[in-house]
């Protein structure tokens, strides 16, 4: 677990020679120094945050192919990283991520703008509780609609009574999608363990009516958990590919996805572990140090039908004695 002490985060995976400090789930940004003493931090706006003597990033992320799906093998000659606007394509090290568990909190709106596709997620939901009960991930479910999240369940979804509260599920009242968000963010974010990839899934058509957050709060929550949004469209009746642009664009910005749910096919818990798998870390030395906000890239070098998923970003500050 990424622990706070002194503004910064202790290191959780130690390598031959080095000691990387992970601030993130397996999509996320990550961050090298060259001694467990320096390294990142989480800022106010929910970024990573590193400092200026270190000289080494290390960025997580996994790519998809035009069909949506997980790309398993990558080599070093089949992207660039673009880093605050310069290319690098020298890398010192390219590796899987390692992770092999998921720990998932899903968010499921209940609103009355998604009663017409109610029946069908909690079939999604039966199925994902069913294959967790056979596994050794975890899985938590919360509800939102018309008032605060509720929580229907945490590591026993696939019991009789989380089978009943899930069953029990009604369709009522406004959205209030930005508070959801900002719960479960910090929700996910005690729940934080190392070595696991850390999820948040969110089942909505993407519209705020009802929230005292904001989207930027909801934004910030989500950065600062650490873990890859999932946007599961549950709107059908929409053009567009993926849910409404705030909700798709806090998925961009966590280095997760956004998707149709009528897109997911067989299984949901599948294609999440296949993301997990087809995860590789990338590290390289950073080519500038200019401070404040760096932005992060990663483009195809050769085929252009890739997509690539990370976070958008980090913060570079100078060290405060």
């Amino acid at each position: 677990m990424c622990l706070q002490q002194s503004g910064m985060l202790k290191p959780i995976f130690t390598f031959p020679g080095r000691s990387f400090l992970i601030a993130a789930c397996f999509a996320g940004a990550f961050f090298a120094a060259g001694s467990p003493s320096r390294g990142a931090a989480v800022g106010s706006a929910g970024l990573a945050t590193f400092h200026a003597e270190t000289s080494e990033a290390q960025v997580a992320f996994f790519g998809t192919d035009q069909n949506n799906q997980a790309v398993g093998t990558l080599s070093r000659d089949d992207f660039a990283v673009v880093d605050n606007g310069e290319v690098v394509r020298d890398f010192r090290e390219l590796e899987r991520s390692g992770a092999a568990n998921l720990d998932v909190v899903a968010l499921v709106d209940s609103s009355e703008s998604v009663a017409s596709s109610l029946f069908g997620l909690k079939v999604v939901l039966h199925q994902m509780a069913k294959e967790v009960g056979e596994s050794t991930d975890r899985l938590s479910i919360i509800s939102f609609g018309a008032v605060e999240p509720r929580l229907l369940c945490s590591d026993d979804c696939s019991s009789e009574a989380s089978q009943k509260r899930l069953d029990a599920i009604e369709a009522r009242g406004g959205t209030p999608l930005y508070d959801a968000l900002v719960f479960g963010a910090r929700f996910a974010a005690e729940r934080r363990r190392p070595g696991v990839s850390q999820l948040l899934v969110v089942f909505s058509d993407g519209a705020d009516t009802l929230s005292r957050s904001t989207n930027r709060e909801a934004l910030e929550a989500s950065l600062a958990a650490g873990s890859a949004l999932y946007a599961l469209d549950l709107n059908s009746s929409r053009r567009e590919a993926a849910p409404r642009d705030s909700l798709r664009e806090i998925a961009d910005a966590t280095g997760g996805r956004s998707l149709p749910l009528s897109a997911i096919g067989a299984s949901l818990w599948q294609l999440l572990h296949a993301d997990s798998r087809a995860t590789y870390l990338v590290s390289y030395e950073l080519p500038g140090h200019e401070l404040g906000f760096h932005s992060l890239r990663i483009l195809p070098k050769h085929n252009l039908n890739l997509r690539f998923h990370c976070r958008s970003g980090y913060d570079y500050q100078p060290r405060i004695p």
